[in-house]
């Protein structure tokens, strides 16, 4: 087995003065990036952004970029398409996908931050979840059989500093009979494995599985099982809610969605790679 492609992700937030740092790092065999936002943690909305450029498939970097143009913006569900708007400037393909994850990051942080977003206790923040994304995922999808609730699985309400870490990482392998994608998630609250072995044309699935290694409740470990629904599909016709939907849709674990579309994009990458050096 011989080691094509590497890409990995480190995603934090730290309360710094009273405000939001999220930072995501991105470092793989085509290049180097840093996404920043400094967010008020009450509003959530974005008082300064800053995009870093270190290395890209071309060769070395020193960029830094202030984004003045996402000042305002609030960075929480369904921000999606106002902040690829204000980033569509930028035609970098890299910035949108990191500056996303920036925003998941502060979403996960919110944990910490309830009493900042107008909730009195953790029983009122639990409550408001459990409302509103009501069958949004395994765990939200049968709150009638979670035994664990939320805070019980964190183990605590409040951190001081460092609020959430998220790693994730990707590696593409040429195998005797064609490729392997193995794909990692390890947060504050959850740990995910995802492994993909593909035919010789490198996008027919002819294996998958997932384990949990760590998960909000039991439940979520069932929706591990929605892997082999990827066997005999090619990774290349996918769009990622179709994968979404293979796996389980409302019923599976969304950071299992996000580990199996973070392998998908690898494997596109690879080609797109190699198309450009000619390999």
């Amino acid at each position: 087995m011989h080691c094509l492609l590497q890409r990995n992700w480190h995603l934090s937030v730290r309360m710094e003065t009273k405000k939001l740092l999220s930072e995501v790092t991105y470092c793989g065999t085509d290049g180097e990036y840093c996404a920043r936002l400094l967010v008020q943690p009450q509003s959530f909305l974005v008082l300064n952004a800053q995009w870093e450029v270190y290395r890209t498939p071309e060769g070395a970097v020193d960029k830094i970029m202030e984004l003045p143009q996402l000042c305002g913006l609030e960075v929480y569900f369904n921000s999606g398409p106002a902040l690829r708007e204000a980033l569509s400037t930028l035609q970098d393909s890299y910035a949108a996908s990191l500056f996303a994850d920036a925003v998941r990051a502060v979403i996960q942080s919110e944990t910490f931050l309830y009493r900042e977003r107008g909730f009195h206790s953790t029983a009122a923040y639990d409550e408001y979840w459990n409302t509103n994304f009501l069958n949004s995922c395994r765990f939200y999808s049968n709150l009638d059989r979670v035994s664990c609730k939320w805070y019980d699985h964190v183990g605590i309400d409040h951190r001081s500093g460092n609020l959430f870490n998220r790693m994730k990482s990707q590696f593409l392998y040429s195998t005797a009979n064609g490729y392997r994608l193995n794909g990692h998630l390890n947060d504050s609250f959850h740990g995910v494995f995802s492994e993909l072995e593909l035919a010789g044309d490198g996008s027919t699935v002819i294996k998958a599985r997932g384990d949990l290694l760590r998960a909000p409740d039991a439940v979520c470990q069932e929706s591990v099982l929605y892997m082999q629904e990827l066997e005999g599909k090619s990774l290349g016709g996918l769009k990622k809610r179709d994968m979404a939907e293979l796996l389980g849709s409302h019923e599976g674990c969304v950071h299992l969605f996000e580990t199996v579309f973070d392998s998908m994009e690898t494997l596109k990458l690879y080609r797109d790679l190699q198309t450009k050096t000619g390999a």
